[in-house]
């Protein structure tokens, strides 16, 4: 898969965080994008930039952990970022419009995130 392919993949997803302002904020559906229709392997939820390293714990702690709960984090000036591996590649998206709330799933057997 080309380098350009990927670059457009997360423009587009990155497009989808980011609205025009003064229009509803949508859910951010499946926020790693796909590539050559596989999944994500892992994803992980980071307070601001992966480079801090500040990872975040789901709400919900044991097995079948989904919900993360992230307002707080917009509330304190900074922003979310989900890392997403794929085996091939790791791709940060930053969820630059504020959310609430991520939640995993890997309904299908497919994983994925998705925050509004």
């Amino acid at each position: 898969m080309s380098r350009g392919f990927v670059f457009l993949v997360l423009a587009a997803t990155l497009s989808a965080c980011v609205s025009a302002e003064g229009s509803p904020k949508p859910a951010v559906a499946g926020v790693c994008p796909l590539q050559g229709g596989a999944s994500p392997s892992q994803i992980d939820v980071f307070d601001g930039a992966p480079v801090e390293q500040v990872i975040l714990a789901p709400d919900d702690a044991g097995a079948g952990a989904n919900t993360y709960t992230v307002k707080d984090v917009y509330a304190q000036g900074r922003s979310v970022t989900i890392r997403c591996h794929d085996g091939q590649a790791v791709i940060d998206v930053k969820l630059a419009r504020p959310v609430t709330v991520c939640r995993y799933s890997d309904g299908d057997g497919h994983a994925q995130m998705a925050c509004k």
